[in-house]
């Protein structure tokens, strides 16, 4: 009688990813302070945005398995804390191009230094894969040893170029144009709000386009797949967000929400 073939020690799914999580988190957080005392001043600002922007993206890597082991609700919850916890441990790092080129037109840059952030931020977004791996490395789950022994990849765009365009444009010009407002006096709940509509947004889009408005992180999880070629990628992925992100803010100038202005005008009048 031949003996039964013992059965992997894999940790659960969910500490599985909870393990990715902190590694991600901690490395960035550690390697954003390490920046911050060590790094010249003029570097500074691109190695944070390289380490933000490494971070996010490699959250994504894994976002995907929690929508695959526990669906769409815990994907929302996942990405909701994961912009929670950026928004107090990035220290005014930027983790998107889109957000340089808001810069750029705002005139808060020059044009060198946001063609500078954008090739930081790439690049960033380009090594988050490499990341991942190291982190899969670790064989913690099944889902982990499957994408490390991965050689291909296959696109996350599955409509019609024009029509994920109109999604990733549509997509960035809300988050933009949502990020400029003021929707509560409530700055935490402000904030929660702003981070669940681009959570919706993401779960709603993900089986489209992956949903990403995030130039950067569609070139790390997908550039180089089966399905897309080069040139459909950056019309999609580069085009798309650069024109939501202008257009969001034609949209400002033209309708800006801010409750707290309002409040104080009324203060005003009232005295």
């Amino acid at each position: 009688m031949g003996e039964s073939p013992e059965l992997e020690d894999f940790l659960s799914p969910v500490t599985g990813s909870l393990v990715y999580f902190i590694v991600t988190m901690g490395t960035g957080v550690i390697f954003r302070v390490l920046n911050k005392q060590y790094s010249p001043a003029w570097c500074q600002q691109y190695i944070a945005d390289f380490s933000a922007t490494l971070e996010m993206c490699a959250y994504f890597f894994e976002n995907n398995f929690i929508m695959k082991h526990y669906g769409a609700i815990w994907l929302f919850i996942a990405v909701v804390v994961q912009c929670l916890v950026a928004n107090r441990t990035y220290f005014g790092a930027s983790e998107n191009p889109v957000k340089s080129f808001y810069d750029l037109c705002t005139n808060k840059i020059s044009t060198k230094t946001a063609i500078t952030k954008i090739l930081v931020q790439t690049l960033a977004g380009a090594t988050s894969y490499y990341f991942a791996r190291m982190v899969w490395a670790l064989d913690l789950v099944e889902d982990h040893r499957e994408r490390y022994l991965e050689t291909v990849c296959d696109t996350d765009l599955s409509v019609a170029l024009t029509v994920g365009l109109t999604i990733e444009l549509g997509a960035t010009l809300i988050d933009t144009w949502l990020g400029l407002q003021t929707l509560v006096p409530q700055s935490f709940i402000d904030e929660v709000l702003k981070c669940s509509n681009g959570a919706f947004m993401i779960v709603m889009g993900m089986h489209l386009t992956g949903m990403y408005f995030n130039p950067a992180m569609a070139f790390g999880h997908m550039f180089g797949c089966r399905g897309t070629s080069a040139w459909e990628h950056f019309i999609v992925y580069w085009i798309g967000p650069f024109i939501g992100c202008y257009m969001a803010l034609v949209f400002d100038n033209k309708l800006h929400i801010d409750v707290t202005k309002s409040k104080m005008d009324t203060e005003k009048k009232e005295k």
